[in-house]
């Protein structure tokens, strides 16, 4: 069944769903004050804007969480929202979706290459969410980097699945599968058709976005990047700022593999100190960033810590923080492709060149 606008709300919800529709009644609006502008101190946020919004919406709904970041275009992407990569398909997508959107999340990140582009649709459905209340980003895989009509089918594939005639987000998921120029253009020229409201990339280094830009197209609206407190990427997030670019962070949390056991690292004692999760200040640092960040969570209670709301960074917290950039990759494989030379990639890979197969899921 089609997600349209038209969607009475559904009455019957997973019991966890209803346990978070509860919960999410209880939350605070807390309007925090920006640390400065300034890169070195870990801020690139450009206003103040609301954490939580409390109250419940239309049709009883939990209210949402967050603030927007405005696209080039003008496009308002929810800053938050719930990653679904690795999220197996069945119920447990389904159940993290639902609990997202039910904790006051407006935004899915999906793909064609995570299989589970049904189950984000059946997610919204069962929590009685219309279209138009969820921001909905999905990807090309790499091995759709054909023609214009190869990536068009493509798009219609998931637009199939997801049950919707438009998404609000078209990333290219990799720079791998190659024909950048020709994949480009295309995406664009859907973007104008209606079927995607915005379009961006993942993965991309600077060097290829550069390509884009010396072969006189329009600049990415997104670019979708592994970025975290262990990476902090200040020399693509400063090229973004130069070119109007959002950056998108996954894997803010580093897949939890620098978090501590012990509590004692930075990271830890800054949690502490506000009585907090390590994953939900890293997630906040990401927020105050200005970043769009989307973590994942498969566990209801986790997706409301991830939310990252009630409590804001001081200034001197996002510093030492800032001080944990060293490099660490959560998804190397994945993001070694922004290292990807630009005429490797600009053009279409040669059949049998083994290239093509190599191309990872996220």
């Amino acid at each position: 069944l089609p997600i349209h606008d038209s969607f009475a709300a559904v009455d019957a919800h997973a019991s966890c769903a209803d346990a978070l529709a509860t919960e999410a009644s209880s939350l605070v609006v807390v309007a925090p004050q920006r640390p400065n502008n300034d890169p070195a101190n870990g801020s690139l946020a450009t206003e103040p804007c609301p954490i939580f919004v409390a109250q419940a919406g239309a049709n009883g709904r939990p209210g949402r969480l967050g603030s927007d970041v405005k696209l080039r275009r003008g496009v308002e992407v929810p800053q938050l929202g719930l990653g679904t990569f690795l999220s197996k398909t069945g119920s447990e997508c389904r159940n993290a979706v639902v609990a997202a959107l039910l904790a006051g999340y407006r935004h899915i990140d999906t793909a064609a290459a995570y299989k589970n582009e049904e189950d984000v649709a059946s997610g919204i459905r069962e929590a009685g969410f219309l279209r138009s209340d969820v921001f909905i980003t999905t990807k090309l895989q790499a091995n759709e980097h054909g023609s214009a009509e190869h990536v068009r089918s493509a798009l219609d594939a998931s637009l199939q699945r997801l049950g919707t005639d438009y998404v609000d987000l078209f990333l290219i998921h990799n720079p791998k599968g190659g024909n950048l120029l020709e994949v480009w253009q295309t995406m664009l020229e859907l973007r104008d058709m209606g079927l995607a409201r915005s379009v961006g990339v993942s993965n991309f280094g600077i060097e290829q976005l550069k390509g884009l830009k010396a072969a006189g197209l329009e600049a990415p609206e997104v670019n979708q990047i592994e970025l975290h407190c262990w990476w902090q990427q200040w020399d693509v997030v400063e090229y973004h700022r130069q070119e109007g670019i959002a950056t998108m962070a996954y894997s803010p949390l580093a897949r939890g593999q620098r978090f501590s056991t012990t509590g004692d690292s930075v990271l830890g004692k800054v949690a502490r100190d506000d009585a907090q999760t390590e994953a939900a200040v890293a997630v906040r640092w990401s927020l105050q960033c200005g970043h769009i960040v989307i973590p994942k969570s498969k566990d209801p209670h986790r997706i409301q810590q991830n939310a990252a709301g009630g409590f804001d960074l001081s200034e001197a917290q996002m510093s030492k923080i800032r001080g944990l950039d060293c490099g660490f990759k959560s998804m190397a494989a994945s993001s070694r492709c922004m290292e990807l030379p630009w005429d490797q990639v600009s053009k279409p890979i040669p059949e049998g060149s083994g290239d093509a197969g190599k191309r990872g899921r996220r």
